[in-house]
């Protein structure tokens, strides 16, 4: 059984995806390592219970992040790319994989217009295309 081809510009959608989650990831570990020191001071010098405990509710915050970020896809997998959730709704289930469908069908329906979107798509194209018949053995 054949798997359907990837096209070019869902893998660079994903490439690009998945840099800005990781850079997102980065930030926040960056965060949460020292903000974890400080917490666990805190309740190691104020004898905290655990109900009370600055760490133990920075790691609930880290798992809610976490989910939120999605890093690999496992979270709340989304069936449909042409949902549009509506962020201003508040609802608690939104992540970031569903804030970027909404960039890109905010883009593509900039694109569906023929604005700037459309045109830079098809510069991008013809240069990947000229790249691809560059780097083709010859017969």
């Amino acid at each position: 059984m054949n798997e359907p081809d990837i096209s070019r510009w869902s893998l660079i959608r994903d490439m690009l995806i998945f840099q800005i989650k990781l850079a997102m990831d980065a930030i926040r570990d960056l965060l949460l390592s020292p903000a974890s020191i400080a917490c666990g001071l805190i309740d190691i010098f104020k004898g905290h219970a655990i109900s009370k405990s600055y760490f133990h509710k920075l790691m609930a915050l880290g798992q809610k992040s976490d989910s939120w970020l999605n890093l690999f896809g496992n979270h709340n997998k989304i069936s449909d790319s042409s949902i549009v959730i509506d962020i201003q709704k508040g609802k608690a289930d939104v992540n970031v994989d569903q804030l970027f469908l909404q960039v890109e069908s905010l883009l593509k329906e900039q694109h569906g217009k023929g604005g700037l979107t459309a045109s830079a798509k098809s510069t991008i194209d013809r240069y990947l295309n000229k790249i691809v018949e560059t780097k083709k053995p010859t017969d």
